[in-house]
């Protein structure tokens, strides 16, 4: 039973598991069955694994309903959720990177000071770095919640 005497600080707990998912193998993998009752990987070792990081991330703080594969689903899933578009990014907003040459758009966080973290396709793992992939794109979208703003 919750205690009615204590407020959960999502932002804060937020920040800490992004800085925490850094390094981590924790999101390589989501597996998954088609149609034909085949089983696959989907983010294929983790080297598509941007969406699951960044639902897996908000999941574990309560601000979307569960972990996707995809970036059109979790962009969606963000939306029912309350998250909105913003002209710029706050500490702890999700960050969204156009489509690269695999074909494919790529989220993540803003940390403030020019401090970013994603998927790598490179490390297969959440890292960190600026604001600027290493393919060079830029974002093109950032995504904030009320939560955010407490």
């Amino acid at each position: 039973m919750p205690n009615p005497d204590l407020t959960r600080e999502t932002k804060k707990n937020l920040i800490h598991i992004i800085e925490a998912s850094v390094g981590s193998k924790m999101f390589q993998h989501i597996y998954v069955t088609d149609k034909d009752s085949k089983e696959f990987d989907a983010t294929n070792d983790g080297d598509k694994s941007c969406a699951y990081h960044t639902s897996g991330v908000l999941t574990l703080v309560g601000m979307i309903d569960r972990p996707h594969a995809t970036v059109t689903t979790t962009l969606t899933k963000m939306a029912e959720a309350g998250w909105v578009e913003s002209k710029e990014p706050i500490l702890g907003c999700v960050v969204l990177w156009p489509e690269g040459n695999c074909g494919l758009e790529h989220t993540g966080f803003y940390l403030g000071e020019d401090k970013y973290v994603s998927n790598s396709s490179y490390e297969k793992v959440p890292a960190l770095h600026s604001k600027a992939l290493k393919d060079g794109r830029e974002p093109v979208g950032y995504f904030t919640h009320r939560e955010l703003k407490r």
